[in-house]
């Protein structure tokens, strides 16, 4: 059996409805892998993972549906976090925090609250702040804006994230496209040294609050999702036990044959 080779990093998209998730994923993919469009519905509506490359590295993205929303009904919630879990196996990298330049919203600050409810409080350390829109800027620094701001819950976010943070104009093409990419990549490869390369493997405290009977994972049909994977990462399964994540779950190790 060969070692374990798994794409790296591992970046699971994050954020409200509207922020422009999969706008980003296809932007940090240079090509037009999760469906984008202008609206106030969410257009994703289950999980997606797509791989790519950056500098001779593999890179998986997972889209994620709009389960940070206040309104987002437990059960659908449960499953979304099931699948985002098993898609990015054996664990994040980096928790890309989405949301639009100049519209931090309560509806951000939820969205927020709902990513720590979802992979617990420690999942800030493993998080980067993503602004969409950068083309607002126009000609202003990134840095200037937030040192001005007067957005006190956007600075709170900004800090909490150890300062992690950059911009995308999911519009860019060519050249200022993958100039972006490697000012994110940068920021990712400095929080990779911070956390020493570990994924986040902290507890669900959303999951973990929840009677027993609401953990089952019988209704998450994981089988299609591992035929997806396959399909995904050309990759042969191996039953493997991951401790930490969900009680009670038996996750896929992926292992190339």
């Amino acid at each position: 059996m060969r070692s374990l080779i798994l794409p790296l990093p591992l970046i699971i998209l994050v954020g409200k409805t509207g922020s422009g998730r999969s706008a980003t994923g296809n932007s940090i993919l240079c090509q037009p892998m999760f469906e984008s469009r202008l609206g106030n519905q969410p257009v994703t509506k289950t999980c997606q993972g797509e791989t790519g490359t950056w500098n001779g590295r593999s890179i998986l993205v997972v889209d994620t549906p709009s389960l940070f929303e206040a309104e987002a009904q437990t059960q659908e919630l449960y499953k979304a976090i099931g699948d985002c879990y098993l898609l990015s196996a054996p664990g994040p990298h980096v928790l890309l925090l989405v949301t639009p330049l100049g519209r931090f919203t309560a509806q951000d600050a939820v969205a927020v609250r709902r990513v720590k409810e979802v992979f617990g409080a420690g999942a800030m350390r493993h998080a980067v702040v993503l602004f969409t829109h950068k083309e607002d800027l126009a000609g202003e620094s990134l840095d200037d804006y937030l040192a001005d701001t007067d957005n006190h819950s956007l600075r709170s976010l900004v800090q909490e994230c150890g300062r992690r943070y950059c911009a995308f104009n999911n519009r860019a093409t060519g050249e200022e496209q993958r100039e972006q990419l490697a000012r994110l990549m940068a920021v990712v490869e400095r929080l990779e040294r911070e956390t020493g390369g570990a994924f986040y493997r902290g507890h669900n405290s959303t999951i973990g609050a929840e009677p027993q009977e609401k953990q089952s994972l019988g209704n998450y049909q994981w089988l299609r999702k591992q035929r997806n994977l396959n399909k995904i990462l050309g990759l042969k399964m191996v039953y493997s036990w991951v401790p930490g994540w969900l009680s009670g779950l038996s996750i896929c190790l992926w292992l190339r044959s």
